[in-house]
Order: C-alpha cells, then structure tokens, then sequence
C-alpha cells in the first residue's frame, strides 16, 4: 500500500464500509489522512521489541499512568496521562491485539477512575492461551467466557 495513492487507498476503505453496512449509510469522508510508515523517517514500519538486557517489565514502566505530583498531608493524586499501544503490553507486544487490548486495559483505567472505583489490572493468561479476557469496567475482574 505504500506505493498506492491516498484516493485509492480512501475508495478501497469506503467500499469495504459499503460493503459491510451498504451504500445508503457510508458517507464520502470530508477529510482524509494516509500514513505511510514504512517511508516515516521515524517510524520505518516499526514495532517495540525486548532489547538484550531489557525483560517483560520493561512494558509495564511504559505503560504505568502519570499522576501529578503529591502535596504533603493530601491523598496521592488521580493519573491524568494513560498510555496505550502494542508497546505497552507485555503479554502480545507488537501485535494489532496487543495495541487493541492495551485500549481497552486503558479505557478501563478511565472509567474506574471516574466510577470511583480502584483500578486493577486484569489477569491476562500467558502468550499462547487461547482465552479471552474482559476486563470489568467498574471492578478491575476479570472473567472468560
């Protein structure tokens, strides 16, 4: 796709749209992006991996939520910046599932906060388990179906 033209990568996406809820209810986008990763100086179509004398926990600091700084005699502050992404995720780092998980781990993190409610991770089965997760918005639980 890098060497496709955004109108033709925009009308494949469309008739995919169409495709699947029809023509009558996909509009024409008014505005479209097209990134192209693999030409990104920055990016080059990579993915995070575990370096020599990194480990697992290393996903972990990156995904750890920013709080404000504490004042003295006060309860410890709420986090404020959240992080997502298959380079947060330790059990399916660079992976489309991982980057999806990791919204959801982190959407889950908001609404407990605003519920009032503690957040507390998942537990994810190792790599490989075929098992789904759904993370509790509300509790932090977790169950398979």
């Amino acid at each position: 796709m890098e060497n496709v033209s955004d109108d033709v990568i925009v009308g494949r996406c469309i008739a995919v749209l169409k495709g699947i809820f029809g023509n009558q209810v996909v509009p024409q986008p008014r505005e479209s992006v097209v990134t192209r990763w693999r030409a990104d100086p920055w990016a080059r179509g990579s993915y995070s991996f575990v370096a020599v004398g990194s480990s697992g926990s290393d996903y972990d600091l990156l995904a750890a939520p920013v709080a404000p700084a504490p004042t003295p005699g006060a309860p410890p502050p709420q986090p404020r910046v959240f992080f997502a992404g298959e380079h947060t995720i330790r059990n399916y780092p660079a992976t489309v599932h991982g980057a999806f998980l990791s919204g959801l781990r982190e959407g889950g993190r908001i609404a407990d906060q605003l519920c009032g409610s503690p957040y507390a991770p998942p537990t994810l089965p190792p790599s490989g388990t075929p098992t789904t997760v759904i993370p509790s918005v509300t509790t932090g639980t977790s169950s398979t179906p």
